[in-house]
C-alpha cells in the first residue's frame, strides 16, 4: 500500500469515527429525554447539519419508532453521513428504552 492510500484510508477512518461521535452526541440528547417525551416523537424523523470543530459537514438524522409494538419499547436511531458514498450506507447508532425508562439491551 502506498503512502498515499494509507493517509487516503486514515482520513477516512478518522472522518467515520467523528462521524459516529457526533451522532452519539445527537442520541444524547434523546437519551435524557423520558419514555413519554420519546412516545410524543413516535414514527418522527428529525434531520439537521452539524458543523464540527474542523470544519466537516455532517447530515444527521435521528428516527423514533416501536422497536416491540406489544412490549411497548422505542427505538431511538441515528445516522450520519458526510458525502454521497455514505449517503448510501451512513453511520448509525441507536438505544432502546422500555416503559419503565431502562435501556433493554446495555
Amino acid at each position: 500500500m502506498s503512502i498515499h492510500s494509507f493517509c487516503k484510508l486514515r482520513r477516512m477512518m478518522d472522518k467515520k469515527e467523528e462521524a459516529r461521535k457526533v451522532v452519539e452526541k445527537e442520541l444524547n440528547r434523546y437519551r435524557k429525554l423520558p419514555y413519554q417525551e420519546l412516545l410524543k416523537n413516535l414514527n418522527n424523523s428529525e434531520g439537521c447539519e452539524v458543523k464540527t470543530e474542523n470544519g466537516e459537514i455532517y447530515q444527521i438524522e435521528v428516527e423514533v419508532f416501536y422497536d416491540d409494538f406489544k412490549k411497548k419499547s422505542i427505538r431511538v436511531m441515528g445516522s450520519a453521513s458526510y458525502n454521497a458514498w455514505t449517503d448510501f450506507s451512513p453511520i448509525c447508532s441507536d438505544f432502546i428504552m422500555a416503559t419503565d425508562g431502562s435501556f433493554i439491551g446495555e
